[in-house]
């Protein structure tokens, strides 16, 4: 139930756009972030990562890459059940069920999720536990009434309750145990209609994001937040024999509201809004040896000035069809979020003359195939100057609490990634992969500083193994040391401190009873690391879980 982030690159968690099945799933209610811990994983049939600069066709939110979570739809002809069921450590109960029906020309699907744990002790000390409760419901599908027409549809609500706790602000600034906790809820609603009558193809969607957060502490006053992101959506892509032409025009408004108590910091009650008309175009080459892609974006946006995005990649492709060079630069805009600039509660004071963050980057690599494709080998290496860089942690003097300000001078990023993924056998498949992270910005004396909570080194490697009837799976996981912020109760200066690295080792098996049983059995953290990844939270130690999945 903790707050979990997905970092890309270094870059910060708002900079990474997120999408479910098309739909921008960013809060504008949470600093226009995406809360991973909220995201059932049970119908999720994939999930992509394109990473590097993508706000040329995605506009701000995607300075450093864009995740496309896509829901499963499996194709079929009548009607499909399925449901399970498991139970583990910290009284971690998981059950959910899905229905899917097909024909020609019609295909619907709805699951219902449910998750409810007691969960662990977040704080270093006491004992209280911070529990976790999620029900997701999701409903899609698509209707072809013609062969060149396409109307698809998605709603998708999640309702969940987090429990956590408080800061010791006079003696350790530390957590300490306390009966808090915040009952989110997220929905999603997408209407897409594609009409394709030869080479061109038109397609015009509409979608909605709605989250909510209520707030319950000590206060007899409980903060509630709520963001409303609608955007209207108009593409066209021509195909020409290995040329592909896009266009693209987009209205998004963006409405925040926020309700809590009046305190000495000010008065927290405030609607705002804001709203972005954009257009953008990108061509595409697909050849036999050589890929090309060049796009561009322009916004205006009600807020900032007028901006724009571009991006340039191009792949090599040697005759041998093993060897693939790669290259890709491009400039991205990311704009101040609502609690950046107009504050969040009592807790952080607004900053309302913040100027968008401006990302320039590229990057080069290589992807090697051997043993008749059965080995792929690939290198990357990737460099990002941010201008105007977001520091949330600012500290104000004057109020005793935390602003956000544009850092001076230039934030770097750069790094290198490696990977591995090797079909030993037909029954066994191993993946490896190595970042190399050097992420810094300039503190308040101009000295440059590594960014907080961005580890050097980080690495894993897994490994599948089929049986006959069964399935194991074993990942180890490294992450290396990183640096964070605290902030000492005196004097009331930030301190920096180090995270030791970790590795973790998950195991996770299947076995396949008959036709419609799979028994399943995962193990997470099985040599009890403990381990903190924000200083002064302690994280989960060694869990089981087990259950069983039917289908019919």
């Amino acid at each position: 139930g903790a707050i979990t982030q997905v970092r890309v690159r270094g870059a910060e968690a708002n900079q990474v756009l997120v999408l479910i099945d098309g739909i921008e799933a960013n809060d504008l209610s949470q600093g226009s972030e995406f809360n991973f811990t909220h995201l059932m994983a049970n119908q999720i049939e994939r999930i992509e990562v394109v990473r590097g600069p993508q706000s040329a066709i995605w506009g701000s939110d995607a300075l450093a890459a864009v995740i496309n979570v896509i829901t499963r739809s499996d194709d079929l002809s009548g009607t499909a059940l399925s449901g399970y069921a498991e139970a583990g450590s910290f009284k971690t109960g998981r059950t959910g069920f899905a229905v899917k029906h097909g024909s020609h020309r019609n295909n619907v699907k709805f699951s219902l999720d449910h998750l409810d744990t007691d969960g662990t002790n977040i704080a270093r000390s006491g004992t209280e536990n911070d529990g976790y409760r999620n029900t997701t419901a999701n409903l899609g599908g698509s209707y072809n009434p013609t062969d060149n027409l396409l109307l698809s549809y998605l709603l998708r609500n999640t309702e969940s309750t987090t429990e956590y706790d408080d800061i010791d602000f006079f003696t350790s600034r530390l957590p300490v145990d306390a009966d808090f906790s915040t009952e989110s809820s997220q929905t999603y609603a997408g209407l897409s209609l594609v009409y394709k009558p030869g080479d061109l193809t038109h397609t015009l969607s509409f979608s909605r994001t709605d989250t909510e957060n209520i707030t319950s502490t000590t206060s007899p006053h409980d903060d509630e937040s709520r963001g409303v992101n609608d955007q209207l959506r108009y593409q066209a892509n021509l195909v020409l024999e290995g040329h592909i032409i896009t266009g693209m025009l987009e209205y998004e408004r963006a409405d925040f509201e926020q309700r809590g108590a009046a305190s000495f910091f000010g008065n927290p009650n405030k609607n705002l809004d804001a709203d972005t008309k954009s257009i953008a175009l990108e061509y595409r080459y697909d050849g036999d040896h050589l890929d090309l892609s060049f796009s561009g974006r322009h916004d205006r946006n009600s807020e900032f000035d007028d901006s724009g995005a571009w991006r340039a990649t191009a792949a090599w492709h040697l005759t041998n069809d093993a060897t693939s060079l790669h290259a890709s630069i491009g400039e991205s805009v990311k704009n101040p979020t609502f609690t950046e600039r107009f504050g969040f509660f009592d807790t952080f004071i607004g900053n309302p003359d913040l100027q968008p963050e401006e990302s320039f980057s590229w990057e080069i690599g290589v992807r090697q195939s051997l043993m008749n494709k059965r080995m792929v080998l690939t290198a990357a290496w990737f460099d990002a100057d941010l201008d105007n860089e977001i520091n949330g942690f600012a500290f104000d003097v004057s109020s005793g609490a935390f602003t956000a300000n544009n850092v001076d001078g230039q934030s770097n990023r750069r790094g290198i990634e490696l990977g591995l993924n090797f079909t030993a056998t037909e029954r066994l498949s191993v993946a490896t992969s190595y970042t190399y992270l050097d992420a810094t910005r300039a503190d308040i004396a101009g000295r440059e500083v590594t960014e907080i909570r961005r580890p050097n080194q980080t690495a894993s490697v897994s490994a599948n193994y089929t049986f006959d009837r069964a399935n194991l799976n074993i990942a180890v996981m490294y992450t290396g040391d990183q640096e964070d912020d605290f902030f000492p109760p005196f004097p009331p200066y930030q301190e920096r401190v180090n995270l030791p690295g970790f590795t973790l080792v998950n195991i996770a098996g299947a076995y396949h009873l008959n036709e419609r049983v799979d028994l399943t059995l995962k193990l997470e953290n099985t040599l009890d690391k403990n381990y903190e990844q924000v200083f002064g939270f302690s994280s989960p130690g060694f869990s089981a879980r087990g259950g069983v999945r039917v289908s019919w």
